[in-house]
């Protein structure tokens, strides 16, 4: 698969397929550019499309989404909410970036509000207690070894306090690729003193140290 090709990379938990799936299958077919590959994990066997990929395993947060983006051959890999309204324009265009670029920064809408991410907000991520970084993301698969979900309660704000770490070079895109949903039982919707524990503490390691790259957390430290 060429450099241009991308993942979209989906996990299934509960009811969500019952609700959500037929949907996104539609989705994924009106694109005027189709996804090279859709990698989907889910617990049960579902009916997908032939040519797309199942991984059937039992659901762990955020362990399935690391393998399903492990498991692309594409250049880009895109993590995705199965319930999100695409429009028909999405991936036109979305990886001409750059050789050196790292991570695509893509908005999406949410009740009518562009929600994108600051680049001022993600050079100061290691100094800020909130997530500057909303909307979607395509990250190489030449890098997912080094920066997966780790099992904290706001894998992404986590993961991105990393990519900063490590210097990761990033295309800001301006063209939204749909309508975000967030819906009452979605992960992020709550505020959670967990979450902003696992946050203030790695913003203060990763201030001092270099991590190893892993699930865990806290991380271990690079000596």
């Amino acid at each position: 698969l060429g450099q241009m090709s991308i993942a979209v990379c989906v996990v299934v938990w509960g009811d969500f397929w019952d609700r959500f799936g037929g949907q996104f299958i539609e989705q994924m077919e009106k694109l005027n550019t189709e996804p090279d590959e859709v990698i989907v994990s889910s617990p049960v066997p579902l009916n997908l499309p032939k040519h797309w990929v199942e991984i059937l395993q039992p659901h762990q947060k955020w362990d399935s989404w690391n393998d399903t983006m492990l498991t692309a051959r594409s250049e880009w890999v895109m993590p995705v909410g199965m319930d999100d309204i695409w429009y028909a324009d999405a991936l036109d265009g979305l990886t001409d970036v750059e050789d050196d670029i790292d991570v695509i920064c893509n908005p999406w809408m949410q009740n009518g509000q562009l929600w994108a991410a600051d680049p001022i907000g993600f050079e100061n991520i290691l100094h800020s207690s909130h997530n500057p970084m909303l909307g979607g993301a395509l990250f190489r698969k030449s890098i997912i070894h080094t920066i997966p979900y780790r099992r904290v309660v706001w894998n992404d704000w986590i993961q991105w306090m990393e990519i900063r770490k490590l210097g990761y070079k990033i295309a800001f895109k301006g063209n939204p690729c749909g309508d975000h949903v967030r819906r009452e039982d979605s992960y992020s919707i709550r505020g959670d003193a967990n979450g902003e524990l696992e946050c203030e503490q790695m913003r203060a390691i990763l201030r001092q140290h270099n991590v190893v790259p892993g699930v865990e957390f806290p991380p271990q430290i690079l000596k």
